[in-house]
């Protein structure tokens, strides 16, 4: 590789690797785990090289990638995951997106991912099918059903909408 490459692989590591690592914990719920993940995310970069139509172009293709190297993760684990939430929580940047998170960690996986891609990365459910190989209306029904859920939790936790 050379100092050209490597310096766009740098720059892209830069952009990214926040956004890719905070998604990796909140599959993983575990800090080693999701830095693997990671590092097999942007390895994958510079083994196929792809090329970008432009910057969130490339945010989706690596949040994309970074997805499925963690389910192929949890499909070949053999072990219990320790959850790891105060890993997930640091990243957030302050109390409100916190208490959000606290709820959102506290929903099934297939809810959690989803929730994630559309309300803090900023997704659109057919882009969040693409990524993650869902149909568009899985990703619509699992909104909603974690959006039920979510009220569910913040109704038990004594929130109320009055």
């Amino acid at each position: 590789m050379n100092a050209e490459e490597k310096e766009y692989f740098s720059q892209i590591y830069e952009r990214w690797a926040d956004d890719i690592y905070r998604l990796c914990l909140l599959i993983m719920k575990n800090k080693a785990d999701a830095e693997e993940a990671v590092s097999d995310t942007f390895v994958r970069l510079m083994e196929y090289r792809p090329s970008f139509e432009c910057v969130e172009h490339e945010k989706a293709w690596l949040l994309k990638t970074a997805s499925n190297i963690c389910r192929n993760m949890h499909r070949s684990s053999w072990k219990k995951r320790v959850v790891c939430d105060d890993d997930v929580l640091k990243y957030m940047k302050n109390d409100e997106q916190i208490s959000i998170m606290e709820d959102v960690l506290a929903l099934p996986q297939k809810y959690r991912e989803i929730i994630y891609l559309h309300y803090f990365q900023g997704y659109k459910a057919s882009e969040i099918a693409q990524m993650t190989g869902l149909k568009e209306s899985t990703v619509l029904s699992r909104l909603r059903r974690g959006r039920m859920r979510l009220k569910d939790i913040l109704i038990e936790g004594g929130f109320s909408y009055a």
